[in-house]
């Protein structure tokens, strides 16, 4: 690309979700974003997971197991594995399900057992009741026992998070806003990705925003009319711009 060629977003989908995105779990070898979204008024837990790269819903906002008890844990080809907790403000594990992608069905649910790991080879659990921890590996599919591996694959990641800059310099066809906390910033190639928040009267906004070549190619409130500081709220996997809007929403470009 030329240094004076500017390129055009494309859009690939905007999900908004009847509750908080809470956890996101992606699976990068096959494009997949699996989403937990909690709904603090009716104390739902609900999973979604779609292919990222085309828009593809393969299921949208459903619940397994006790309300608020369920939580992501492992996103694979066939897969989402969720973990259950004992009780809702406890870390310890009560059990797993695994949930086949394509038809939100649930495959197995194990309980009193708790995951250690999880690759693609399956998944390594332990029985909490039992002292001291004997280790297993199960399939991902039926549950069924499998053989100790002589090696574990750990995949890469090829995600980027943005660099928090304290002393940010915005270039000058860029308004803004008394600027408070530091800017999240992330260059792909030649284009600039940059989080901030700016202070409107007595209240802060956090905005995205997208420039190449002095030109401002996106702008997105992320969330508006808040009095403290949010946590930066977008990465980039292979190009493609993954980013959180208003809490519920889950907004994708290619760039």
């Amino acid at each position: 690309m030329s240094i004076n060629e500017t390129i055009k977003l494309k859009q690939v989908f905007a999900e908004k979700f009847n509750g908080l995105i809470w956890r996101i779990k992606i699976d990068e070898d096959n494009d997949y974003l699996a989403i937990e979204s909690r709904n603090i008024d009716t104390k739902k837990v609900l999973f979604s997971v779609l292919n990222f790269k085309t828009g593809k819903i393969f299921f949208k906002e459903s619940a397994f197991g006790e309300p608020m008890n369920a939580n992501l844990a492992y996103l694979s080809k066939d897969t989402l594995l969720l973990k259950l907790n004992e009780h809702v403000d406890s870390p310890e594990s009560s059990g797993l399900i695994s949930i086949e992608l394509k038809s939100d069905k649930i495959l197995w649910e194990k309980y009193n057992v708790a995951i250690q790991q999880a690759t693609e080879y399956g998944i390594q659990i332990f029985d909490t009741k039992i002292s001291p921890r004997r280790y297993n590996w199960i399939n991902h599919l039926n549950a069924s026992i499998l053989p100790e591996p002589s090696q574990i694959k750990h995949n890469t990641s090829s995600i980027k998070f943005p660099d928090l800059n304290k002393s940010y310099t915005f270039p000058n066809f860029i308004e803004h806003g008394l600027i408070e906390g530091v800017v999240a910033e992330l260059k792909i190639d030649d284009l600039q990705i940059i989080c901030f928040h700016e202070k409107l009267v007595d209240k802060l906004q956090q905005k995205l925003l997208i420039y190449q070549n002095n030109k401002k190619l996106h702008e997105d409130i992320l969330i508006s009319n808040i009095q403290k500081l949010q946590p930066e709220s977008f990465f980039v996997i292979k190009k493609q711009l993954f980013y959180i809007r208003n809490k519920d929403e889950i907004v994708s470009y290619f760039v």
